[in-house]
C-alpha cells in the first residue's frame, strides 16, 4: 500500500511539469546627459541568445565568452547593431556608435552612444535586436531625461517607437 502511494505520487508529481519556456527579452536603458550632450546608451541582453544569432548570421564558431575571436565579435555586433538599432532625436536621425561590451553572469552588456545631441524633445527608437532569430524576442527601453523615465516595448511586429518629451 505504501509503494502505490509513493508511485501515485510519483506520476502526480510528473505529470504536473510543464516544459519551461525560454523567456527572450533585452533590457535597453538611454539616459540624455546634459554635460557631454549625448545620449548614454547600455542594452542588456541573454549571452547564449546574442552568441546563437552571430552564429547564425556571421560564424557558426563564434564564442562569446572566449577572448580568441574578440575582434571578429566586436566587428560583427557593431555591423549587426548598426543594421537592428536606430535613434532618431526630435525627428532627426543619429548615427549611434557602438563603444564596446562587457559579461556580466548571463548577459551581455554592449555601450552605445549618440554624440552631438543638444536637445531631447522627442526619441523614436528602432530596436529590432534578436527579433530575426526569435520573433517572440521582446525589447524593453527605457529613456531617462530630466528626471523623468518613460518606457517602451518593442517586438518583431512592432519594432519602433516614440516617446515624447515635455519641458
Amino acid at each position: 500500500m505504501k509503494y502505490r502511494i509513493l508511485f501515485l505520487l510519483l506520476i502526480f508529481s510528473l505529470s504536473s511539469f510543464k516544459k519551461s519556456h525560454k523567456f527572450y527579452v533585452s533590457v535597453t536603458e538611454i539616459e540624455y546627459n546634459e554635460e557631454v550632450q549625448s545620449l548614454q546608451i547600455i542594452s542588456r541582453v541573454f549571452t547564449d541568445d546574442l552568441e546563437a544569432l552571430l552564429r547564425e548570421r556571421y560564424n557558426p564558431s563564434i564564442k562569446l565568452l572566449s577572448n580568441g575571436d574578440k575582434g571578429e565579435v566586436e566587428a560583427n555586433l557593431k555591423k549587426y547593431l548598426g543594421q537592428k538599432f536606430r535613434v532618431q532625436v526630435n525627428g532627426k536621425s543619429y548615427e549611434v556608435n557602438y563603444l564596446g561590451k562587457e559579461y556580466e553572469d548571463d548577459m551581455t552588456l554592449m555601450y552605445l552612444e549618440v554624440p552631438n545631441v543638444s536637445s531631447v524633445k522627442s526619441v523614436k527608437i528602432k530596436n529590432a535586436v534578436l527579433t530575426d532569430l526569435f520573433p517572440e524576442q521582446k525589447n524593453l527601453i527605457h529613456v531617462e531625461l530630466r528626471g523623468k523615465t518613460k518606457s517602451l516595448i518593442l517586438t518583431a511586429e512592432r519594432d519602433e517607437g516614440e516617446l515624447i518629451f515635455n519641458e
